[in-house]
């Protein structure tokens, strides 16, 4: 007997299968390197976001020119970077506003080591 699948169901196959492959290939992602990666000197105050060029309680400047998206100093490859932000309202029918940065780096940067090394990262 043949069995067709609902659009729905092929949807949600397909995109297991996806999800499923990406994260096989994304494993090393996992490992440890070596040494870590030296940090941007910018990013931002805390509690005010506010940016600036040295000694930032967080390493990260926003996700779009001319600030570096990377996070990572001597680092050279792949940057991808977003920032969403909207409004949402919870079960009890209050309203929330978000703000979330997401960005992933594949590439070669030089460690606090002074190596050379390959890297993902990743953060929300």
């Amino acid at each position: 007997m043949r069995r067709t699948l609902t659009r729905r169901q092929f949807v949600g196959t397909t995109a297991a299968g996806v999800v499923g492959t990406s994260l096989l290939r994304a494993a090393p992602a996992f490992g440890k390197s070596a040494s870590a990666p030296k940090p941007i000197p910018g990013g931002f105050l805390v509690p005010s976001f506010e940016t600036v060029p040295v000694n930032p309680d967080v390493h990260i400047l926003p996700p779009f020119p001319p600030f570096d998206m990377s996070a990572i100093t001597d680092f050279n490859g792949t940057v991808a970077g977003t920032e969403i932000q909207g409004t949402a309202t919870g079960s009890d029918g209050s309203s929330w506003t978000f703000d979330t940065d997401m960005r992933f780096m594949d590439g070669e940067y030089v460690g606090e080591d002074g190596r050379h090394h390959h890297g993902t990262f990743g953060f929300v």
